[in-house]
């Protein structure tokens, strides 16, 4: 009888021992579900916080074609969208300061983008290429014209930027102080916020002559390019950086950083900007 009974303790016993360990393998085992299953979360979220990035970039209009391409290579690379407000300097400015939002800021000046640091705007910027103007007339040259000198001869119709709504305008109000050829001024018959409506102008034959970018007729079949001769021609450094009230600094700053990089002034020489060495 005691020997059955010292058997059943024993049973009892190793039933026991065998059931806390089946428990203790079956916690540890949804301990590490758990844990694994956390993981996959916190690692989707991160995922998706990514994803959800979008830098807001406000670029000069000028800009426009080197810039479509850098915001597809940009993505491809590191899977950060970018979508741009293009305008002319002043309008960029304006909208920067008014709105409080935006990661990026490239414009067509150095002064333009110095204004931005006056106000507070932006961080350093990063230097690109230039903007290198030129004398653009319709296809033929129906009015002959051959240099800044002629831009100024009575009758001479005349498109130019408007000096106060983007770098194009300026640089030619300093191109007619340079050369005192105050009637090119005499002969404007429109100012317009962009460069690229300066273009529409001559396509559209509205005028016979403009000062235009370089890189801004570069490939276009219906305007005409004369060059200004290099002593009395004003390049114009296109910088670019980061806007001081971006909630995305990291990925702005990697954007600037991408932009003025080899590959990325590769791309706005290929649209017939200089890059800055």
């Amino acid at each position: 009888m005691n020997k059955l009974k010292k058997i059943i303790s024993l049973f009892l016993v190793l039933s026991l021992m065998i059931f806390t360990a089946a428990c203790g393998k079956t916690e540890k085992t949804e301990d590490t579900l758990n844990a694994n299953v956390s993981s996959q979360e916190e690692e989707t979220n991160n995922n998706e916080n990514k994803e959800e990035v979008v830098l807001l970039v406000y670029s000069g209009a000028g800009l426009k074609k080197p810039m479509t391409e850098i915001a597809k290579v940009f993505e491809e690379e590191n899977g950060i969208k970018v979508e741009y407000v293009f305008a002319g300097s002043t309008q960029l400015l304006s909208q920067i300061e008014l709105s409080g939002k935006g990661d990026v800021f490239i414009v067509g000046s150095k002064k333009a983008y110095e204004t931005s640091l006056e106000k507070e705007l932006t961080y350093p910027s990063k230097d690109v290429a230039y903007h290198n103007p030129i004398i653009g007339v319709p296809k033929e040259n129906p009015a002959n014209i051959t240099s800044l000198e002629d831009m100024a001869k009575s009758g001479v119709k005349v498109i130019l930027g408007d000096e106060k709504a983007n770098a194009i305008g300026q640089t030619s109000q300093k191109l007619i102080e340079k050369t005192g050829l105050t009637g090119i001024n005499d002969n404007v018959v429109a100012k317009t916020a962009t460069v690229n409506e300066i273009l529409v102008h001559l396509e559209s034959k509205n005028a016979d002559a403009a000062i235009v970018t370089e890189d801004a007729a570069f490939g276009n079949e219906n305007i005409e390019t004369i060059a200004i001769p290099e002593d009395i021609n004003i390049q114009q450094i296109i910088p670019i950086g980061a806007i001081k009230t971006s909630e995305n600094l990291e990925e702005a700053n990697l954007f600037v950083d991408f932009v003025s990089s080899d590959m990325g002034k590769e791309i706005f020489e290929k649209y017939g900007f200089p890059s800055v060495k």
